[in-house]
């Protein structure tokens, strides 16, 4: 996978299914000096947990057992290679306090964790932004998102409706998106999960 050089750390990859396609960093780049460098990558058994609070247990209590979530960031095996990555932000339904803040951290993760270079695109007015001729989309950049935390609601505006899975996926296939990053609600994202199956009916 991607090599970090930034600090040295053991290799904890979990081995994947065979067949499965893995990125090494020697396919990204044959030039150690413009290798993607991180500056921290995820092993395999790093969690976050859940639940904080531990009581000792009792004669009648039952063994406690804690929740934890996969902590996200980079791996040293990659399933894309960002050399090639084109990807797409769109936020749909009503709006929700952070919108902002999840648009420029998406955004600064592609470019500087991922080293991508292909373009982010700004998705405007929800679902009909993929085809509506009055909202190109924007390109957005780590200097386009800098401070759009400081703002209210969402720079890419939104809507309620105007899924057009054609058409969404003509948006798709025309500007090669390799990664769809959609916010919204439980409505968002069955509309999200039509985009998935409708993608994979085209490969």
């Amino acid at each position: 996978g991607i090599e970090n050089h930034m600090h040295h750390v053991g290799d904890t990859s979990q081995s994947l299914p065979k067949g499965s396609p893995i990125l090494k960093s020697t396919d990204i780049d044959k030039n150690d000096n413009n290798k993607t460098q991180y500056n921290a990558i995820m092993g395999a058994d790093e969690c976050i947990l859940v639940d904080l609070v531990r009581k000792p247990p009792s004669s009648t209590s039952q063994i406690q057992t804690s929740r934890a979530l996969v902590r996200a960031g980079p791996r040293r095996e990659l399933h894309f290679n960002p050399a090639s990555v084109n990807a797409a932000i769109v936020t749909c339904g009503g709006l929700c306090p952070g919108l902002n803040n999840v648009i420029r951290e998406i955004t600064n993760a592609l470019y500087h964790l991922y080293n991508i270079q292909g373009t982010v695109f700004g998705i405007r007015g929800g679902y009909k932004g993929f085809y509506d001729p009055e909202l190109p989309p924007i390109k957005l950049t780590p200097s386009f998102v800098e401070n759009i935390h400081h703002q209210g609601g969402t720079i890419l505006t939104s809507s309620r409706g105007g899924f057009d899975l054609e058409k969404i996926l003509g948006f798709i296939q025309k500007y090669k998106i390799k990664q769809l990053f959609v916010i919204g609600g439980d409505g968002t994202h069955r509309g999200a999960y039509r985009i998935h199956e409708g993608c994979l009916e085209t490969v």
